[in-house]
């Protein structure tokens, strides 16, 4: 059984990772490699480590444009690499947090009982 200690030095890990601009299948197979666990753990510590960064945008918030540019640099990064190397399910990812991090995007735009409510 994984301890609190080593869910945290993994999740850090991986926010290390996404913050050096890698991106999410490379951060899980990176994760799985060194930590010797499933793809499958490793993709849910991949997404709680992108829960990390997307909570310090939040508490940051994008008033910041020093970390905004930072982190939307990243995002797009990711996004192109993921195009390069055909992994297009890291680009779309790359590509929701994104739309998410901006506050663009269908889901973004439509109030609550929307179009769709009636």
């Amino acid at each position: 059984m994984t301890t609190k200690h080593q869910v945290r030095e993994r999740t850090n890990y991986a926010v290390k990772l996404l913050l050096l601009g890698h991106s999410t299948s490379t951060v899980v197979g990176k994760v799985a490699e060194r930590e010797g666990c499933s793809r499958r753990t490793a993709r849910r510590i991949t997404a709680r480590a992108w829960k990390v960064v997307r909570d310090d945008v939040d508490k940051v918030g994008l008033e910041n444009p020093e970390m905004a540019s930072l982190l939307i640099h990243q995002l797009q990064t990711i996004a192109a690499q993921g195009l390069e190397t055909n992994q297009l399910g890291s680009a779309v990812a790359a590509t929701r947090e994104l739309a998410a991090l901006l506050g663009i995007g269908a889901n973004n735009r439509r109030p609550k009982g929307g179009y769709y409510g009636r």
